[in-house]
C-alpha cells in the first residue's frame, strides 16, 4: 500500500495524470483538457496540484502501486455511475488531442474492464 492515502478526488487524480502521462509528457492540450474536466466536476485544482506534487515526488515503483490502488478505490467505492462519469472524464483527457494513442486505448480498455462499462 502507498503511503498517500487516497479520497475519490485524489483517486481521480491520479488516473488523470495516468492517462495525460502516457506518452511520457504532459501536453498543453492535455492540461488544458484537465483543467475543463476539473471545473465541471466541482474539484478543486489544488487539490490536482497537490496530487501531481506528491507523484512528483515518488519512485516509479511507487507511482505505480498508486495506480493501481486508484484503479482498485474506483472499482470498490464507486457507484456504477460514478465509473462511468469516470471513465467519460478520462476518456475526453485521451481524445484531447484529436484521437486515442494506443497505449490510452489499453489503459481506457483495461478500465472498462476492470470497472464493467
Amino acid at each position: 500500500m502507498s503511503s498517500y492515502a487516497l479520497t475519490d478526488e485524489t483517486a481521480i487524480d491520479v488516473l488523470i495524470f495516468w492517462i495525460e502521462s502516457t506518452d511520457g509528457s504532459i501536453s498543453f492540450a492535455e492540461q488544458d483538457a484537465v483543467k475543463r474536466v476539473i471545473s465541471n466536476m466541482n474539484y478543486n485544482m489544488r487539490t490536482y496540484q497537490r496530487t501531481m506534487s506528491q507523484i512528483g515526488a515518488m519512485s516509479t515503483s511507487n507511482v505505480s502501486q498508486m495506480i493501481e490502488e486508484a484503479i482498485t478505490y474506483v472499482r470498490s467505492n464507486f457507484s456504477d455511475d460514478g465509473k462511468r462519469l469516470t471513465y467519460s472524464l478520462l476518456d475526453t483527457i485521451a481524445h484531447c488531442e484529436g484521437g486515442v494513442s494506443s497505449g490510452n486505448g489499453i489503459k481506457l480498455n483495461r478500465l472498462k474492464n476492470e470497472w464493467g462499462v
